[in-house]
């Protein structure tokens, strides 16, 4: 009787042990939502939200040492990079096994960063009456800190007054 307890018990306690998460190490991400996605050209200043869930099997989906940038959104119209910048920074408690999560990017704009672009050749960021309205969808990536290149996701749209 004592040895089927003590077996019990012990199968209790493997059982109840949490499994770390079985992440790769290249940055996994996947598009949530965009907030503040209607904006004007005119626009003196404004900021489109992200949202993002992510994966990092080795815990460092943080910018370098340095602050690079970390973050890139692909301008799918033209293929230019329009922003990068440096993520939030993640805690790193605990990040050994693999993290996961939802990040929030903030991609901020001043007057010119985000422009219509016309297929007559008319020049970007210049008001135009017959195209009132211009779509945008980004390629958004990644990478950790080690270098390591997230998928590519597509977030989006954003609509642009032209006028």
């Amino acid at each position: 009787m004592k040895y089927f307890l003590f077996l019990f018990s012990l199968t209790l306690i493997v059982a109840s042990c949490a499994k770390a998460p079985d992440f790769p190490r290249e940055p996994f991400i996947e598009f949530r939502e965009v907030r503040n996605y209607h904006i004007a050209q005119t626009d003196m200043a404004d900021t489109i939200v992200f949202t993002i869930y992510f994966e990092d099997g080795d815990g460092d989906l943080r910018p370098d040492q340095n602050g690079s940038p970390n973050v890139f959104l692909r301008d799918q119209r033209d293929s230019s990079i329009a922003f990068s910048f440096a993520s939030p920074p993640i805690p790193t408690e605990g990040s050994g096994n693999g993290i996961r999560g939802t990040l929030e990017l903030r991609a901020s704009f001043l007057r010119g960063d985000i422009c219509c672009l016309y297929e007559s050749g008319q020049p970007p960021c210049t008001p135009a009456i017959p195209m009132r309205t211009d779509t945008v969808y980004y390629d958004l990536y990644l990478f950790d800190e080690a270098g390591h290149q997230s998928n590519t996701i597509t977030a989006g749209p954003i609509f642009i007054r032209c006028d």
